[in-house]
């Protein structure tokens, strides 16, 4: 009995032995660099870069809404301007086509036939002829104003405002007067030439401010104090033509713009 329980001990204890000179493996836990693996753990970096990302594209959606509304707005400046351009040269075609000719400005009558009614006599002796003078190749004053308004009919400006120029240096005293110098303000402000315009229609409501293109020199200034952006002298112009001129056009044309 006692030799069995021996050598089961010396069993025992040799299989311990062996069990002990054996390494234990060690297992080491390691987690791979996969896209799941970083998308659970590593939640700082791409979040964050997701929220930069969100807030560049709002700031640049915002600032494409402020061009946008700059953009539309010059579309608008820019219709405007167009329209007042067509305004101008629909006035200005009017107005030309209203007559405004020389042959209106009642100074046919400046020319007065000679010899009428010598006949009447009765006398068989005729007197000699009274001899006329050379041609001269400065025309009348009829006929420099009829030249200066046939180049602004064909909208020649350039060459309408040099004979007119001429007309005012040559007849200063001619009834033709004020109207060259409304004229001139007409070309200039069709021109866009604002401030030659704005001394020209000055000039005719300073000089003639009785005159019959008066009332339309002083709608005219409100115009171009309005383009200029002067809008207190622009409405002051209009309210002067509508007090001074009531029954002209110019003051009905006053008016609306007062309305816009």
């Amino acid at each position: 009995m006692r030799k069995t329980s021996s050598l089961a001990a010396a069993l025992v204890l040799s299989s311990a032995g062996a069990f002990a000179a054996d390494p234990v493996p060690v297992i080491e836990l390691q987690i791979e660099d996969s896209p799941n693996s970083s998308s659970i753990y590593n939640t700082s970096g791409p979040l964050q870069g997701s929220s930069n990302d969100i807030m560049l594209l709002q700031q640049l959606q915002d600032e494409m809404r402020v061009l946008r509304g700059m953009v539309e707005q010059q579309q608008y400046q820019i219709r405007q301007m167009e329209q007042q351009q067509r305004d101008r040269y629909r006035d200005l075609d009017r107005r030309i086509a209203a007559g405004q000719s020389p042959s209106t400005d009642g100074s046919a009558s400046s020319v007065s036939p000679t010899g009428v009614g010598d006949s009447t006599a009765g006398s068989a002796t005729v007197a000699p002829p009274v001899p006329l003078p050379a041609a001269d190749s400065t025309p009348t004053d009829a006929q420099a104003y009829q030249q200066a308004f046939s180049l602004v009919r064909q909208k020649n400006f350039p060459a309408a405002l040099a004979e007119f120029d001429k007309f005012i240096e040559l007849y200063p005293e001619s009834v033709r007067l004020p109207n060259a110098y409304y004229w001139v303000g007409e070309v200039n402000l069709a021109e866009q030439k604002l401030e030659p315009a704005k001394a020209a229609f000055e000039r005719v409501l300073q000089m003639f401010p009785q005159h019959r293109k008066a009332a339309d020199a002083s709608y005219k200034l409100g115009v171009i104090y309005h383009q200029m952006g002067d809008q207190v002298k622009a409405d002051q112009m209009f309210n002067d033509t509508i007090s001074r001129y009531p029954e002209s056009s110019a003051a009905n044309l006053a008016r609306d713009y007062l309305k816009r």
